[in-house]
């Protein structure tokens, strides 16, 4: 099962939760209970195999598509 990220539109509080996709709209805040929030853009990382980008510093992957 996907762990997506949310953030609560009423009061700003982020969270994860481990939730299959077809119970993402029944999402509550922990914080206070609403369902006004927002999905945010996740990050995911699969394991095995090397990348192309492995001796690049974190968060430079678009360095290398530019060829630096």
């Amino acid at each position: 099962m996907p762990i997506f990220e949310f953030e609560c539109k009423d009061c700003g509080q982020k969270f994860d939760l481990m939730i299959s996709n077809a119970d993402k709209d029944k999402v509550k805040c922990p914080q206070c209970g609403t369902g006004n929030i927002k999905q945010l853009i996740s990050l995911f990382n699969s394991s095995g195999g090397g990348s192309k980008y492995s001796n690049l510093p974190p968060g430079c992957a678009g360095c290398a598509q530019q060829g630096g």
